[in-house]
Parts: structure tokens; C-alpha cells; sequence
């Protein structure tokens, strides 16, 4: 009985030199970025005690801090990268909305597509850390605040018109979805047949 011969594992590594190579270039690539805007927040507190209401433990605020999530965390890691990056999304007319804003103003990121809409909510992962002094916090318990509504009709034709201007001297359109209501199935089908029709023109 013949022994089978052993196959060679495929390699699994990857090309530095050319992924070297591709990271550069991004410093010379406009990039649309197409999605839903996500604030992640974390409060961080020292345990103070444990509740007499209920077995929980009570913090002492510390910080509180702010950062891009969602379509938000992938526009700043492309302007992290060096690319020149055209957000078209949303955002409430809310604190959240305030905070991703300013820190893309200070990213040098150009905000104008990013649209503020009155009554709606900025969708926000709000997350509770415990620790002690010098010891690193661990999550307790996360708060998710979610739009009650769509976008409206208004926002999103301007989401629409947005889209297609960005997008005429662009490289590249990235789309983040999570659901919240930017980067609607129409919207994305409609710009994948034009996209289609122009490769094949």
C-alpha cells in the first residue's frame, strides 16, 4: 500500500514590499466613504462600592471619551492612511452628531457631507468601564442608543445628490452599512448598475 505524499501547506504570508506599496498610495486616492455614522463612547469610573438598591456596583465618574465608530471609524482610518476622504453620511443634531463632527474638522476632513438631521439620533455604543487607579478597566455594561425613525426623504435625495457629486472625482466609494439607514439597498444598486454601465461604455 502506497503512503499518500504529504501536500505542501499553501503559504499564508503575506507580501510586505507590495502591501507597503498599496499603504502608500492611499496619500493620492480620493476615497467616498458611504455609510452609517456610529459614535462609540466610553465612561470610564473607579468602583466606589457596591449598590445597596441592587447588586451592582456604583462608579465614580473618571472620563468620558468619544471616537469614531461604524462608517465613522473607517473614514478615519483611510484619512489615518493618508487618503483624502469624502464622507457622505448623516448624523443627529445631538451631542454625538457635535463630537464625530469636530473630529473630523480636526482630522482636516472635509464635512460637508455629513448631514445634520433635527429630531433623529446619532446612533451611540455607550460603554461603562470599571477599574481602579492604575489598573485597566473592564466593560461592565454597554448602552446602545438607535435612531426611532428613517432619514427622511429630504436628507436622503440630498444623500443621493451628494453621493453622485463626490463621486465624479473619486477613486474609490467604500460602503459601511449597519443598518441605520444611509446606504439603502436602492441607493447602492443604483450606483452599481451606473457604475457597470460606464465600465461597459
Amino acid at each position: 500500500m502506497k503512503r499518500a505524499c504529504p501536500q505542501t501547506p499553501a503559504s499564508t504570508s503575506v507580501d510586505l514590499l507590495a502591501l507597503r506599496e498599496c499603504v502608500e498610495q492611499f496619500n493620492t486616492k480620493t476615497i467616498v466613504l458611504l455609510g452609517d455614522f456610529v459614535a462609540d463612547e466610553f465612561q470610564y469610573g473607579e468602583i466606589s462600592r457596591v449598590s445597596r438598591e441592587a447588586p451592582v456596583l456604583i462608579l465614580k465618574h473618571c472620563e468620558t471619551h468619544i471616537v469614531p465608530g461604524g462608517g465613522a471609524n473607517a473614514a478615519n482610518n483611510f484619512a489615518s492612511l493618508g487618503a483624502r476622504v469624502l464622507p457622505v453620511t448623516a448624523v443627529g443634531d445631538d451631542s454625538a452628531g457635535d463630537a464625530l463632527i469636530a473630529h473630523f474638522r480636526r482630522q482636516q476632513v472635509n464635512v460637508s457631507g455629513i448631514f445634520r438631521v433635527k429630531g433623529w439620533t446619532t446612533p451611540t455604543k455607550r460603554r461603562f468601564l470599571a477599574g481602579w487607579t492604575h489598573t485597566v478597566g473592564q466593560q461592565v455594561l454597554r448602552v446602545d442608543y438607535e435612531p426611532k425613525s428613517p432619514l427622511p426623504d429630504a436628507v436622503q435625495k440630498k444623500i443621493h445628490q451628494r453621493l453622485s457629486a463626490s463621486l465624479r472625482t473619486a477613486h474609490a466609494l467604500a460602503i459601511s452599512d449597519y443598518g441605520f439607514g444611509v446606504a439603502t439597498p436602492d441607493l447602492v444598486c443604483n450606483r452599481h448598475r451606473r457604475s457597470e454601465k460606464a465600465l461597459s461604455s
